[in-house]
């Protein structure tokens, strides 16, 4: 058995090894957070874990760093210090101390962490030519006003700019800094969670200006795996290769990976893009990738991964045999669009 299948199997009795450990140090502390403080930290203790796991299962240190790299922002954000979060890893190191690879994984982050930066650049670049309008879109939103975000890119449109560069300069890294915002502290959940589905309406309301273009005969079926809540990069790249001629169906998040896989039997699909956010959710990729190679009608199809969770593991999509693998909307319309 393999340390991540540890970690996996027990996962909830080291999660409270470790809640205990850290209670018992700071009795006055969880004392005054009361049960939800416990719950919190369970909560915490449960994530580290999950993310040790998945790096372990990808063999890379770089991922569990990124992970680490952005809890340490997200706690400054919300007043938690850099020496409670070593002080809950050197918990974690303990907790896992019978699994060495596990353990050198927890100490290189204890070793790193002073040096990782607690802030977030903008995802807003001024030097590209729709800032402004990507700045302003972003200010409705967050104002909460989906009607003068709408109006603010069908300014952009009537002045000229093309979809397609509304699609790469306003709305993707709109997307991004709002998951900058919350996890800076500057927005809360339902601020974030109003600014998708605004820009899910907004983007839905441009289709009439996507569809019915002269179709290429290339046939892409997209989805999310099951529990992944970033959906919009996708979205676009969908939307995109719709405005490129391909005939697209987006399945979002939750489809299971078996009538996936049916689905791109159906439509004849000449290829798949799985996307994954959080490394967690690696597992249910390699799923589905694995679903999809034993259909034999699917044979001359591909498979495309791509998302965060790729980021910190060059290699991972050639591990869980995939076709390919892109960082970006521009990347992946480029692999796409080769063949």
């Amino acid at each position: 058995m393999t340390s991540a299948e540890k970690i996996r199997g027990s996962l909830e009795q080291l999660a409270a090894v470790i809640t205990d450990e850290h209670a018992a140090a700071h009795p006055e502390a969880f004392a005054r957070w009361g049960p939800a403080g416990r719950t919190r930290c369970l909560e915490d203790a449960r994530f580290h874990l999950q993310y040790l796991a998945t790096a372990l299962d990808a063999q890379s240190v770089p991922m569990f760093l990124d992970y680490i790299g952005w809890t340490k922002v997200l706690l400054a954000k919300r007043r938690v210090g850099e020496r409670d979060l070593i002080e809950n890893l050197e918990i974690l190191g303990r907790a896992v101390r019978d699994m060495p690879d596990a353990g050198a994984y927890v100490q290189t982050a204890i070793d790193e962490l002073p040096a990782m930066t607690d802030d977030v650049p903008s995802c807003l670049d001024p030097r590209t030519p729709l800032w402004s309008v990507a700045s302003a879109y972003l200010t409705a939103l967050i104002r909460g006003s989906r009607r003068d975000a709408q109006q603010i890119v069908l300014n952009a449109l009537d002045g000229g700019a093309s979809l397609r560069d509304v699609y790469r300069q306003v709305f993707e890294p709109v997307q991004q800094e709002i998951g900058r915002l919350w996890q800076l502290n500057q927005i809360s959940v339902a601020q974030e969670h109003f600014c998708t589905a605004a820009t899910q309406q907004v983007m839905t309301q441009l289709y009439t200006r996507i569809f019915g273009g002269e179709r290429r005969g290339k046939r892409a079926v997209a989805m999310c795996v099951g529990g992944e809540l970033h959906e919009v990069g996708l979205r676009i790249i969908t939307d995109l290769l719709e405005l490129d001629g391909w005939q697209t169906w987006y399945l979002g998040a939750s489809v299971p990976p078996a009538h996936a896989v049916q689905f791109c039997v159906e439509q004849q699909a000449d290829v798949l893009l799985v996307s994954a956010t959080l490394p967690p959710h690696l597992p249910a990729v390699a799923e589905v990738v694995r679903l999809f190679r034993e259909r034999p009608e699917l044979s001359r199809a591909r498979v495309i991964v791509g998302g965060r969770a790729f980021r910190n593991a060059p290699g991972l999509w050639r591990t869980i045999g995939a076709d390919g693998t892109a960082a970006g909307v521009d990347e992946c319309l480029a692999l796409l669009n080769e063949s």
